[in-house]
């Protein structure tokens, strides 16, 4: 990860928020990094590693940043699922099940046109937590929607979104060639396009 080329576009963007405020929702923010320590005690107890690149990001750029949509959530935030009004932990011990886009087929069946919608128990379990096992919600899209970043499982460190609240299911992220995104990736192409 290229850490003076992203300080370097973030305190542009500091310098000249009209740049930011035409495309994003949120005024610049910038946390601190979080300590190393920190983060190696969390992947000691979860027995996982972050991605690198987020890892870097997290402890040498900022704990949360001005970025895509509403902005990159900190490490803490981004281990809740933050749309259920319970707020439950992700388990990021298990791994992500997915491996290509997923929706259910009752999504696709209801009549939404004329006011028909999912029963509360079709419901409850679209929208359970155990979807986005393994996955750090870092950064919300709108409407509850999230982009995901993978710490646990076969898409290790490939960014996802999750739009189940707009009833969209849980996709990965490809660029223009059609190949998965990493986080590195996701930031920087952000940076680019602002900038």
């Amino acid at each position: 990860m290229d850490i003076n080329f992203i300080k370097e576009k973030l305190r542009f963007l500091q310098d000249n928020p009209n740049k930011l405020n035409k495309i994003t929702p949120k005024e610049f923010f910038l946390n601190p990094p979080i300590p190393e320590s920190e983060v190696f005690y969390i992947e000691r107890n979860l027995r996982i590693r972050f991605p690198e690149n987020y890892r870097d990001f997290i402890t040498k750029i900022g704990n949360g940043c001005s970025g895509p949509e509403y902005g990159l959530l900190s490490l803490e935030e981004s281990m809740i699922d933050f749309k259920l009004r319970t707020k439950p932990a992700i388990d990021l011990t298990m791994p992500f099940t997915y491996s290509e886009s997923w929706n259910e087929d009752w999504v696709f069946d209801i009549d939404w046109e004329s006011g028909e919608r999912p029963d509360e128990n079709q419901l409850n379990a679209y929208m359970d937590t155990g979807h986005i096992h393994g996955c750090l919600q870092i950064c919300h899209i709108g409407h509850g929607c999230t982009y995901l970043l993978v710490v646990n499982g076969i898409e290790y460190g490939n960014i996802w979104t999750d739009e189940r609240p707009d009833y969209g299911g849980i996709t990965p992220l490809l660029d223009t060639n059609g190949s998965r995104v990493s986080f590195e990736d996701w930031y920087t192409n952000w940076l680019k396009e602002v900038i």
